[in-house]
């Protein structure tokens, strides 16, 4: 025999569903946000130890060509800290949006809970009514 299933727990488990997808995708965000955070702080990483190298230099000659690598180096560090930098950005904007969709859903969610619990006292309300009601007319 089929067992009898009600709307209503079609319906929970589709909340359920959509909460657990809520979920899932903050956590994404903010593991790209922690991602993109040491990827930044690798980057600065390394360009503090160019830096540190090119201190130990001071007051030493340097060959041509190690200045100029270590130049190079220092100047594409910087283009990758600039594009890690606008890369942390977007991935804490995308955080932000998945807290605020997480949000949104839950305040919808207790809405929607609010008002069938409204409903339910309301309808319970007019049965005790008409139960006194009836009664009195008796």
């Amino acid at each position: 025999m089929k067992q009898f299933e009600f709307s209503l727990d079609r319906l929970l488990r589709v909340k359920r569903q959509v909460e657990r997808i809520a979920e899932l995708e903050q956590q994404r965000a903010r593991e790209g946000v922690d991602r993109a955070r040491n990827h930044l702080n690798a980057l600065r990483e390394q360009l503090t130890r160019v830096s540190d190298q090119f201190t130990a230099s001071i007051g030493r000659t340097m060959a041509a060509h190690q200045w100029t690598t270590a130049s190079v180096m220092s100047e594409r560090l910087g283009q990758s800290i600039s594009l890690a930098e606008q890369d942390l950005e977007t991935s804490e904007s995308k955080l932000l949006s998945a807290a605020q969709q997480w949000d949104q859903w839950r305040q919808e969610a207790r809405a929607a809970d609010q008002s069938r619990l409204d409903e339910v006292g309301l309808r319970r309300w007019m049965e005790n009514q008409n139960a006194v009601d009836a009664q009195g007319a008796a």
